[in-house]
């Protein structure tokens, strides 16, 4: 299984319009983070995790030109507002591309993008998706997906486990029975958003201590700021844990 880190910054994007602070001015490449999306290719089925603002440029800069199904974690704009760049991916391949995420992600995408789902002619095209609530584990093509129920504040979303990776993002919070689904993970990525505290995220330390109860092989932040520069978080981590840039990728292999 390879899984490449298409983004791994938070809601504004790093460097941040407007802002003249050193890591948004910074000329190291990794600290240019486009908003949080994974990439995941497993036995020829491609995966999309979260249709990110930046997905048009994600799939160009990484030479994506399929996609079979995208896995939601929840319906925040820069987790869902790349959604209409789907439609190219259905222009290319002749699919349709079902998506999976929990009832209120599917009630949030639907009503927000109205005219994905009615029955009305668009000019130039819309996406044809097919929507999936998922609650418990379920299988795609033969690839089995265990949905990881985490706290985003007050919201109940998504993160997404196969094989020994996991993936989560916009997490403040991760209850017992998710812990559960979380062990002997070789590669965990996990929202790091600052250094201080806040009330939907995981801030840096908190997301170190979640990585030492989860116990990974190896961790990867994602989600991060314009406050944290690579190279001066990577040089605070413990051994198994990075920050993560676009770009990055790991394969795993089958045990």
């Amino acid at each position: 299984m390879k899984i490449k880190i298409l983004g791994c910054a938070t809601s504004t994007g790093v460097p941040i319009v407007g802002c003249s602070c050193r890591v948004c001015k910074s000329e190291d490449p990794r600290n240019k983070r486009t908003r949080s999306s994974v990439f995941i290719e497993k036995n020829g089925t491609n995966f999309l995790i979260d249709s990110s603002t930046d997905l048009r440029c994600q799939a160009l800069n990484n030479d994506i030109t399929l996609i079979n199904a995208v896995l939601y974690t929840h319906s925040h704009a820069d987790h869902t507002h790349g959604i209409d760049d789907l439609r190219t991916f259905n222009f290319i391949n002749k699919n349709m591309i079902s998506c999976f995420a929990n009832e209120m992600t599917v009630d949030n995408i639907k009503s927000t993008f109205k005219y994905i789902f009615q029955d009305i002619p668009v000019f130039g095209g819309k996406p044809k998706l097919k929507f999936s609530v998922v609650k418990d584990r379920f299988e795609f093509r033969g690839v089995e997906i265990i949905p990881v129920e985490i706290e985003h504040s007050t919201w109940k979303i998504l993160g997404y486990r196969i094989d020994d990776f996991a993936y989560l993002t916009d997490c403040s919070g991760i209850p017992e029975v998710s812990m559960n689904k979380l062990k002997d993970l070789e590669l965990l990525v996990i929202g790091a958003l600052r250094y201080r505290t806040h009330p939907a995220h995981f801030n840096v330390e908190q997301a170190v201590e979640q990585v030492g109860l989860i116990s990974p092989k190896h961790a990867v932040f994602t989600h991060m700021g314009h406050e944290i520069d690579y190279n001066e978080l990577k040089k605070s981590l413990p051994r198994n844990i990075e920050p993560g840039y676009d770009g990055l990728e790991f394969e795993l292999h089958d045990k």
